[in-house]
């Protein structure tokens, strides 16, 4: 009984708070990261737009997609498509077949958006947390 009183009162924020030095290395970390996860979701969104180009070129009929300007989308996205459609393959009907790997590869570069998001967003608060914390002491 007396063990679960003492964990019971025992607050980790407030203990991890209190060193100054914790809180200076729970600082620069999250500057890092959040300047890590900028360029990382600068790079998923370029990365995304050349994906999405690469397939509205192969659609169009009119446009050769082997030709010296969009080769360059054919080259620079072939190693992700190539990835999902080896992971993935291809639907089969009774004569027909449809590949639905650009797909899933687009919803993926997606959801790294999004988690680039929450993560951002969940280091900032800590940073507004830490600002306070400094700000209270």
């Amino acid at each position: 009984m007396i063990i679960f009183d003492f964990f019971n009162n025992l607050n980790p924020t407030n203990f991890l708070y209190q060193n100054e030095l914790v809180i200076s290395i729970f600082h620069i970390t999250s500057v890092l990261l959040l300047n890590a996860i900028a360029y990382f979701y600068i790079l998923v969104k370029f990365y995304k737009v050349l994906c999405y180009s690469k397939m509205t070129f192969e659609w169009l009929p009119m446009i050769n997609p082997y030709v010296w300007p969009f080769s360059v989308f054919h080259i620079l996205t072939r190693p992700y498509f190539d990835f999902w459609s080896n992971i993935l393959p291809s639907v089969k009907f009774e004569r027909s077949s449809v590949e639905i790997s650009g797909i899933i590869a687009l919803e993926a570069l997606n959801s790294l958006i999004y988690f680039c998001v929450k993560l951002t967003t969940g280091l900032v608060t800590l940073l507004e947390t830490l600002e306070k914390v400094t700000a209270g002491t």
